[in-house]
């Protein structure tokens, strides 16, 4: 925990905009990257590697980071109309609500959306990080299911209706979407994971776009050689390993608390 946090830890301020979440400032340029791989295979590697090679790249951490302006609530928003009520799918003005500021994406909640994202932004690069699928289960027990299973972040949710209750809530509603709500069977999440990797490859093929397979512990090479980047001089930085996500949610958790207790003024809040 020593180390610097690979995201920043103070959450965007609200917009002026007079609370009305369904107005948004007009996207700042161009989408892009569209990093469509898993959580737990490098995604914040390739977040802070994408941030360094100058591109302002999305995270489940910057969606935390902006829920004072209503994006996990749009998020799950968006869930629910693409997985539950079967609408069709979210256009790029839709996805802008979240990622207006945002040239590059990775990560949840994003990926839940590869073909949507893929028709909204059709000159965005494609990347799929990919791990062995043995090491990504085993990460997932020691970040998403660690998580979900704290029970004092559940007791929270009780309290924390602003921030830890949509959190928590859009991580277990991934999971049932990957697992058709049983997200405690791994069998089911393993081969969500495989068909979640065929899936972005083949939705690539059939709109004849080029994807990068990226492992993280491949470098910046492959990674600037596809985007068309000079490597920088210094290593790649391979960030968020072991129980680091778990280790911090113990400290997100009384940091939170702090700020539950103090509703007016401003405590710092922290992913």
């Amino acid at each position: 925990m020593a180390a610097p946090l690979p995201f920043p830890t103070t959450p965007y301020p609200r917009l002026d905009r007079d609370h009305d979440y369904d107005h948004f400032p007009g996207r700042q340029s161009e989408m892009k990257v569209l990093a469509l791989g898993m959580p737990r295979t490098g995604t914040m590697s390739l977040y802070t590697a994408l941030n360094e090679l100058g591109y302002n790249c999305y995270h489940m951490a910057e969606a935390a980071l902006d829920h004072r302006n209503g994006s996990l609530k749009h998020w799950q928003a968006a869930i629910v109309a693409k997985y539950y009520d079967l609408k069709e799918d979210y256009r790029g003005e839709d996805f802008d609500r979240m990622l207006w500021r945002y040239d590059a994406v990775t990560d949840i909640p994003s990926i839940l959306f590869a073909e949507g994202l893929m028709n909204a932004y059709p000159d965005a690069q494609i990347i799929l990080t990919t791990r062995n699928v043995d090491g990504w289960l085993s990460s997932m027990e020691r970040a998403f299911y660690k998580v979900l299973n704290m029970k004092r972040w559940r007791l929270l949710e009780l309290f924390d209706y602003t921030y830890t209750r949509p959190y928590m809530h859009l991580l277990r509603t991934t999971l049932n979407i990957w697992t058709d709500s049983h997200w405690r069977d791994k069998d089911q999440l393993t081969a969500k994971y495989i068909a979640h990797n065929a899936q972005v490859r083949g939705q690539a093929q059939i709109r004849g776009r080029r994807v990068l397979e990226f492992d993280v512990r491949d470098g910046w090479r492959p990674l600037c050689e596809f985007l068309g980047k000079p490597i920088p001089p210094k290593p790649f930085p391979w960030v968020n390993r072991g129980d680091f996500i778990a280790q911090y949610h113990y400290i997100g958790f009384w940091i939170r608390v702090f700020y539950v207790l103090r509703p007016v003024g401003g405590a710092g809040w922290v992913f």
